[in-house]
């Protein structure tokens, strides 16, 4: 037997699962998409540049790189040069800096081994995809 009002309740449950398992995801994964893009930029990029980069689009809010640049660049993994603009306000142009590339390769080993359990659990393998 099937209830309207319980159908409604677990598909509003599931819709809310699937967007907070997208966010925790994402959280976890905007850093190192930035240092990734920034790191194969032959020269320094301001933020609009990242995101367009990225190709942000409705999961991602372009205005949500800005805080993870100032800590990635608190940390030391970026180095931040402020540069006047003619279009506008002042550009902040970030650039990987040493410490930022030794960082990113152990990200990298790090995802593709955690990328390579998760494929395994649920049945996935290049092979299939």
């Amino acid at each position: 037997m099937s209830n309207k009002n319980t159908d409604f309740n677990e598909a509003e449950v599931i819709e809310q699962q699937a967007k907070k398992f997208q966010k925790e995801l994402n959280s976890g994964t905007v850093a190192l998409m930035l240092l990734s893009v920034i790191s194969q930029s032959k020269s320094p990029m301001y933020g609009y540049e990242i995101a367009k980069s990225l190709q942000l689009g409705n999961d991602h809010k372009q205005g949500a790189i800005y805080p993870v640049l100032r800590n990635l660049n608190s940390k030391g993994l970026l180095n931040c040069e402020v540069q006047l603009s003619e279009s506008g306000p002042p550009r902040k142009y970030f650039s990987i800096s040493p410490l930022g590339i030794k960082v990113l390769k152990q990200w990298e080993s790090t995802w593709r081994a955690a990328q390579a359990q998760v494929n395994n659990i649920l049945g996935l393998s290049e092979h299939n995809e």
